[in-house]
């Protein structure tokens, strides 16, 4: 145990690439993964790095594992998992871990968003069929229902809208999104979707 609060203290220090190292030894010591922190946060740190195959492959161990709900809500492992998925251009995939991440937690904002983004860039780059547009849409409206103030979930609905051709719907959420951000919106409009992620 003391390896592993090693680990965590060398990644609040953002101390990464030593922080990896502590975790791939903690996991060394647990070949049946019956711990799923070391293994999550090894995907989180592959995640920041942009390694997404790694990534991929220690979050697929960590949804599997065992948890603390003390230490970590579940569905912060399986909202990772999809993100991870989706970097690894396996959107389909991506999609049904974000699903599995909302069963858990409906009013889980910082899934909606990347769900409505994975769903709505995978429709507009002819990953995913172009009905996940409005379904995308939807997702990010329930974000925003849930934090009506997030420039973020703004940002990303008018990206969307633009990006599908709803030019009434989108001029609408920029107006609103110009009350909240009104320095911001001198930028322009919007031409991709952010992604929200946070190590825990």
């Amino acid at each position: 145990r003391a390896q592993f609060n090693l680990a965590n203290f060398y990644l609040y220090q953002k101390r990464y690439d030593d922080a990896l190292s502590t975790y791939k030894h903690v996991i060394s010591l647990d070949p049946t993964d019956r711990d799923c922190m070391p293994l999550y946060h090894a995907g989180q740190i592959y995640i920041y790095q942009g390694n997404h195959s790694e990534a991929e492959k220690y979050l697929a161990r960590a949804v599997s594992g065992h948890f603390s709900p003390l230490m970590i809500a579940e569905e912060e492992i399986f909202h990772d998992y999809g993100l991870a998925l989706w970097f690894a251009s396996k959107p389909e995939a991506s999609i049904e871990n974000f699903e599995k991440s909302l069963a858990i937690n409906a009013t889980f904002t910082k899934a909606l968003n990347n769900l409505g983004c994975a769903a709505g860039l995978g429709a507009l780059l002819g990953k995913m069929p172009r009905e996940y547009l409005p379904f995308a849409v939807q997702r990010l409206q329930e974000a925003i229902q849930l934090n009506p103030s997030s420039v973020l979930y703004w940002r990303n609905l008018v990206a969307l809208l633009s990006l599908g051709g709803e030019a009434a719907m989108a001029q609408q959420a920029w107006q609103q999104l110009a009350l909240l951000d009104p320095a911001g919106v001198a930028e322009g409009v919007p031409d991709d979707c952010s992604w929200e992620f946070a190590f825990r």
